[in-house]
């Protein structure tokens, strides 16, 4: 257990976790607080993108630089996404930025309602009240419409994240597959909070993605890597065919529930390339992820863009590519959740060992 909340275990010890209902969290809104009773739902959180969202490196150097390129609000309009202190004290997405969201202004751009008076919002119907805060059953909770308040952004300027709109056109949606069902997969059966005696099927509250847990231990650092790896293992396919004088390398978005790479696709790479012995012969045969462009020229962030080449991967959808090689050959795609130019232009060189370079697939023709 983490010392930050050790007083607050205490406190938690004298009193139980049962309250009279009326009387909103009198022991506190922050994780910390919520972590006294929820232990382990607080580890897993606390090594997540969401728990470090307001405090990513590649957050703070881009800040300075919206701010100078398209002003104050549209700074504004970023820290309001990755800290928006729903609770008082949290640094990014915390504990009642989804047990308290009330529902959504609208499907975008963080318009998340967020009421503390309310009953905490859980996946089951028949807990009661404790001390710490009464209960209910929250169908907003487990909808897509909660991650998307968040994860569909129309602005400032070129930031354009559709990914809620993404998902709805997928056939993940149609098959009833939620974004909890792939970011927050089932963690076992344990009881609910460190008073509770009946086990309970719970998810991780790890929120499982693409970007690197800044700053962690190597340990926990390889866990994240490799949650992400099989992550995207399961979201892309790649197949490799011999065909006359070489092969035919296809990569499909087989299993995701919207394009691949999502969210902030502008500082993705995931490429493919073609190994002869170990040796690279044919370089990013096929590449995923946007490009910010200034005119003809890629550039490495939206503010020096005019315009962005959307280069995502549907969902359902394949590319494929013809590399006139014979013999024996790997066919390898990786993937990286911050490009190696971004960093430079960021001056977080020094960082970039923290960022991963997932090998995805990897896949051999003897022939």
């Amino acid at each position: 257990m983490s010392a930050r909340f050790a007083s607050i275990v205490g406190l938690v010890v004298l009193l139980g976790c049962a309250r009279p209902s009326g009387e909103p969290l009198p022991l506190g809104a922050r994780a910390g607080d919520c972590g006294a009773c929820h232990e382990d739902h607080f580890d897993e959180w606390a090594g997540s993108p969401h728990a470090a969202s307001a405090r990513s490196p590649v957050l703070e150097a881009m800040l300075p630089e919206v701010e100078a390129v398209w002003g104050a609000r549209a700074r504004d309009a970023c820290v309001s996404c990755h800290a928006p202190a729903h609770a008082p004290g949290d640094e990014g997405i915390g504990c009642v930025s989804c047990h308290a969201a009330a529902g959504n202004h609208a499907e975008r751009d963080g318009a998340l309602v967020v009421d503390l008076a309310r009953p905490i919002a859980g996946p089951f119907g028949d807990t009661g009240p404790t001390l710490a805060h009464a209960t209910r059953r929250g169908a907003f909770l487990a909808s897509p419409s909660l991650c998307g308040t968040c994860h569909e952004l129309t602005g400032p300027n070129l930031v354009r994240e559709p990914t809620l709109t993404e998902y709805r056109a997928s056939p993940a949606a149609a098959e009833g597959i939620t974004c909890a069902d792939c970011h927050l997969p089932d963690a076992g059966e344990r009881p609910l909070a460190s008073d509770a005696t009946t086990p309970r099927r719970v998810r991780s509250h790890r929120f499982v993605g693409f970007d690197p847990p800044w700053g962690a231990a190597p340990e926990e650092a390889a866990a994240a890597a490799e949650r992400t790896r099989a992550l995207l293992a399961e979201a892309l396919s790649l197949e490799v065919e011999r065909d006359a004088g070489g092969v035919r390398v296809t990569l499909a978005n087989v299993g995701a529930g919207h394009s691949v790479p999502t969210g902030a696709a502008f500082l993705r790479d995931l490429w493919v390339d073609v190994e002869v012995d170990g040796v690279v012969v044919a370089a990013r045969v096929l590449v995923l992820g946007d490009v910010p462009m200034r005119g003809d020229t890629p550039v490495p962030l939206l503010t020096r863009a005019d315009r962005v080449e959307v280069g995502s991967l549907p969902a359902g959808a394949s590319r494929a590519a013809r590399v006139a090689i014979e013999g024996p050959l790997e066919v390898v795609l990786r993937g990286r959740a911050v490009r190696d130019d971004v960093l430079a232009a960021l001056g977080l060189e020094a960082r970039a060992a923290e960022v991963p370079t997932h090998e995805i697939h990897r896949v051999r023709r003897a022939d």
